[in-house]
């Protein structure tokens, strides 16, 4: 009897060890809605010109460790779950990542504060959970296509794991 309640009890502990391991690698993607996604930038140098941003921002839980895996899963994300850039009437369009730590999920519900020496934070200030971005533009001699870019900002590895 006593060695069945062991048994019973190693069979349990093992299968929600079991259970719990397989939970803890997957990849979530955590949209930090704003009512703000589209702004007006200058930042071409053309003074003259206003130029129209689209920009969302993602938080990822347990994002990959390696580089190569990051930047496909951020592709990925951004091709299934980003807007058509067929449907959008701006010149930029940008899908922005960042590590799911405290810090950074404070702005699933709060836009920006202000800290104790006056200054602001926002989420783009979080700059050692930045991961990267897909970038989009206008092609400049036909607006109906668009060009695609990768960036990623990891001063190091420690930062992946």
């Amino acid at each position: 009897m006593v060695k069945l309640k062991t048994l019973s009890l190693i069979f349990y502990s093992l299968f929600i060890l079991i259970s719990c391991s397989g939970t803890q690698n997957k990849i979530e993607f955590v949209p930090v809605n704003r009512k703000d996604k589209k702004s007006i930038s200058s930042f071409d140098g053309d003074l003259h010109r206003d130029i129209y941003v689209y920009r969302e921002r993602i938080l990822i839980k347990n994002p990959p460790t390696d580089l190569e895996e990051l930047k496909k899963v951020m592709i990925d994300y951004r091709n299934k779950k980003g807007v058509p850039l067929d449907k959008l009437d701006t010149d930029e369009y940008s899908m922005n990542f960042y590590r799911y730590t405290d810090d950074t999920s404070y702005f699933l519900n709060h836009i920006s504060y202000d800290t104790w020496d006056g200054q602001t934070k926002y989420l783009g200030s979080q700059r050692q959970d930045f991961l990267g971005f897909v970038f989009s533009e206008r092609c400049p001699s036909d607006s109906t296509h668009w060009r695609t870019d990768l960036l990623w900002y990891i001063p190091n590895k420690e930062k992946l794991e």
